[in-house]
């Protein structure tokens, strides 16, 4: 198994975390995927990583599903998450 460090986790977690935090001023941006839940939007964190999210227009919210890093299956933990 390769090990890359705690410096580079590091820098994905800052990745994904700056992707996170701009949705505060982009809510919309990112992909539809109604077909996974009704308003779920995907996006991409960095290089390997996705959020997925829902924007509540009404409250000023977004609701952070996933995320996943490295090809977990963020589809079927948001499918969980509908039940």
């Amino acid at each position: 198994m390769d090990y890359a460090g705690s410096a580079v986790a590091e820098r994905r977690l800052e990745e994904i975390e700056a992707t996170i935090e701009a949705l505060a001023n982009l809510p919309h941006k990112g992909s539809r995927r109604d077909e996974i839940a009704p308003g779920l939007r995907a996006v991409p964190a960095g290089r390997k990583a996705v959020v997925a999210f829902t924007v509540d227009d009404d409250s000023r919210e977004v609701h952070v599903h996933a995320v996943a890093y490295a090809g977990a299956d963020w589809i079927a933990r948001s499918k969980e998450r509908r039940r």
